[in-house]
């Protein structure tokens, strides 16, 4: 069974003439131990797809399911629940706490989720894994962009979702940290068992995809 799956899904945004269709007729699923990448121009629909799956906003009709059930029409407080537990996000602003250390930013995760957290044995292993062992101490602005990156994986990893979702992770780095992610993100969803979705446009990622999926104008398509 899919951990994550998108049924029929249509997303419209204002009424009448100036009605947009975001998303039209999608179907997606993703496993757990998989790299899923949604990829398409600006304006496809790649981010409305984001926040749908993520639990961001509800979709105007179709159904969206996390381990089979549907989350369509839970209320807020269950939604809230769900992304603190289940969904992990990685955004393009990174969205670190700029005056907490790095190791800071995960005692913060700690008074917000107290429970199902990686161990601190774990944790160690990650930051070994992602190459941030040695900037525990510093802050935010004191961090490449790539480290600052790193950083936010592991912190949406800390909190032990089954489902990874990243926002244009390769927007801002070269060809080699572009290998260097996509390898990284390739060991994470099979030794960690994760499901893990990029939203990109960056073709570079999709030799470490086990599927790939294209947006063109709210619609979406499998192309591997």
């Amino acid at each position: 069974m899919a951990v994550i799956e998108l049924k029929n899904i249509d997303k419209f945004y204002g009424k009448g003439l100036a009605k947009v269709e975001a998303l039209k007729d999608v179907n997606f699923k993703a496993n757990k131990g998989e790299v899923v990448l949604i990829m398409g121009p600006s304006g496809a629909g790649k981010s409305t797809f984001l926040t749908i799956a993520g639990s961001l906003q509800r979709p105007t009709s179709g159904e969206v399911l996390i381990n089979g059930q549907d989350i369509s029409h839970y209320s807020e407080k269950q939604r809230g629940n769900l992304r603190l537990n289940e969904i992990g996000f990685v955004l393009q602003a990174y969205n670190l706490v700029p005056f907490l250390t790095v190791n800071e930013q995960f005692v913060l995760v700690d008074k917000v989720k107290k429970q199902n957290n990686l161990s601190k044995e774990d944790l160690a292993k990650l930051f070994k894994d992602l190459g941030i062992e040695k900037l525990v101490k510093k802050y935010p602005n004191e961090l490449s962009g790539g480290q600052q990156q790193r950083v936010a994986i592991a912190r949406a990893l800390y909190a032990n979702p089954e489902i990874l979702l990243a926002d244009e992770p390769t927007a801002s780095l070269d060809s080699q940290n572009v290998e260097e992610v996509g390898k990284l993100f390739k060991k994470l969803a099979k030794e960690r068992n994760k499901a893990i979705i990029l939203v990109t446009h960056d073709p570079r990622l999709e030799k470490y995809a086990d599927h790939i999926y294209e947006m063109m104008d709210g619609k979406m398509s499998q192309k591997k």
